[in-house]
């Protein structure tokens, strides 16, 4: 399997005949290869000539390139920097090439995305599913310990790193728009506007509320029911999947496949749960919860996951119209307005 670098899907075909940078030195490493292209930038592999280290660089796109976006970039490697856990991908360098666009240089993976996973296979047993978790869990509790919130966790931004005879690493990537706490971020939101993946964004997200760590766990909710059901709980647009994680509650896993444990079900729905003060309180405390249903499988090319339920044998997919409203104080209408207006601004990770 070819390495895969970046959080984004990559369009290889895109690659020029003949890139200007391959063969030539970035920092003390030269560039061996282009591997792919990205929304933001594009991703060449490196070696460093003297010690052999391979190395991933990150180079953004010339038509991005802004005071902004850099520093969106630097807030990344900044934000892993302040973590340092070996379940967070690795950025060991910043630069600027002589045309002025920004690269950070970054740790080589090989394997594939979580959401790559899922694409080839749908969903996961519960015993792959738990244990994915924990470990989404452990980079998540020191990322929180350090400060720092995710905000755009989903399928996308979790990695699963080749390991050889043995289960593989998870790694969390793409902190570009990660808040560090007790900061003012200038980049991130701090404008007003709303930032994240509309799939996995938590409701308070979406009203451009206060984000903290529950908000990093309801998005861990959502991937936990797509990995198990092979589906995630809201489908539609952008608006109708806003509205409907801020007005509907979610259909419970039990209801789309069979042999949930209930500890597990009610985890999952608790993690979705509207108000972040009825979330679990800390990734350490969901760990805990997941304690005994984790099995790491010896590769992720065993598991089987579990079959799927009558009620979601005759109802295929969950919709915004499925399960009904959530009562609250203010009008539907309302809503529909916070959720229009955040999508003015909203930024895709």
């Amino acid at each position: 399997m070819r390495p895969a670098l970046e959080h984004e899907p990559f369009s290889e075909a895109a690659a020029p005949a003949a890139d200007p940078l391959v063969g030539s030195k970035i920092g003390e490493f030269v560039i061996r290869e282009r591997v792919g292209a990205g929304g933001m930038g594009v991703v060449y592999r490196a070696e460093h000539p003297l010690i052999g280290k391979h190395a991933a660089i990150k180079v953004m796109r010339a038509e991005l390139v802004s005071p902004e976006q850099e520093q969106r970039l630097l807030v990344e490697a900044r934000a892993v920097n302040a973590i340092r856990h070996q379940g967070v991908l690795d950025i060991f360098n910043f630069g600027t090439l002589p045309d002025c666009r920004p690269y950070v240089v970054m740790e080589l993976l090989q394997g594939q995305s979580l959401a790559d996973r899922l694409r080839e296979r749908d969903r996961m047993d519960v015993g792959t599913t738990a244990w994915v978790l924990d470990q989404v869990l452990a980079a998540l509790g020191a990322a929180h310990r350090a400060g720092v919130v995710h905000r755009d966790l989903k399928p996308a931004n979790v990695f699963l790193m080749e390991q050889p005879d043995a289960a593989p690493l998870i790694k969390l990537v793409d902190f570009g728009i990660a808040k560090v706490m007790q900061e003012q971020d200038a980049q991130a939101g701090a404008d007003g506007s709303t930032v994240g993946t509309p799939d996995f964004m938590a409701p308070e997200q979406i009203r451009g509320g206060e984000v903290g760590p529950a908000a990093d766990l309801y998005a861990l909710g959502v991937m936990a029911f797509q990995m198990l059901t092979g589906t995630r709980p809201f489908q539609g647009d952008n608006v109708q999947v806003m509205f409907a994680h801020v007005e509907r509650i979610p259909p419970r896993v039990s209801s789309r496949v069979e042999g949930i444990p209930p500890e597990l079900d009610d985890l999952v729905f608790q993690l979705m749960e509207k108000e972040p003060a009825k979330r679990p309180e800390s990734a350490a405390a969901v760990r805990l919860k997941l304690r005994g249903l984790a099995r790491p499988p010896a590769s992720l090319e065993t598991e089987a996951a579990p079959p799927p339920s009558e009620e979601s044998r005759a109802v295929p997919q969950v919709t915004t119209a499925v399960s009904p409203p959530v009562r609250r104080s203010g009008m539907p209408i309302a809503v529909a307005a916070v959720v229009g207006m955040a999508l003015l601004g909203v930024g895709y990770g």
